[in-house]
């Protein structure tokens, strides 16, 4: 059995079509089941990893992809963001003694934010932003 990868297109097509109709999915496993299942509808050879479903799901503006995270014990610092990749940037406040003081990090291309424990998304839920009221 020869494995096969959709392009592009038909797997944000397909994921379009799977949050459209579900509106919400708890867990990038769940999305990448259903995601397989309906491609495998067309082609019984095709696979998809849940990191290329939530790569796509991220790119696309009409999806909301949510993280929650879990605790560290340590502060860590982060350069790229753990839900998309993309740059993080350190957020400050300045204190009365008027000192930036760092009070945690945020995402320059989704919407991921994280104090100073917050770290490491655990979970996602992907929604669809078009049944949003």
């Amino acid at each position: 059995m020869d494995k096969k990868f959709p392009s592009k297109a038909k797997l944000r097509d397909v994921v379009k079509n799977v949050l459209s109709s579900h509106l919400k999915v708890s867990s990038q496993e769940e999305l990448m089941r259903l995601v397989s299942k309906r491609l495998r509808v067309e082609n019984k050879n095709f696979v998809v990893s849940p990191t290329r479903v939530k790569r796509t799901a991220l790119e696309m503006p009409e999806v909301e992809v949510k993280a929650k995270t879990k605790k560290a014990v340590k502060l860590q610092k982060i350069s790229n963001c753990p839900v998309c990749h993309s740059k993080i940037q350190p957020l400050e406040v300045k204190n009365l003694l008027d000192r930036n003081v760092l009070i945690g990090y945020s995402c320059t291309g989704c919407k991921y934010q994280s104090d100073l424990e917050a770290f490491m998304p655990m979970k996602y839920a992907f929604l669809w932003k078009e049944a949003k009221v």
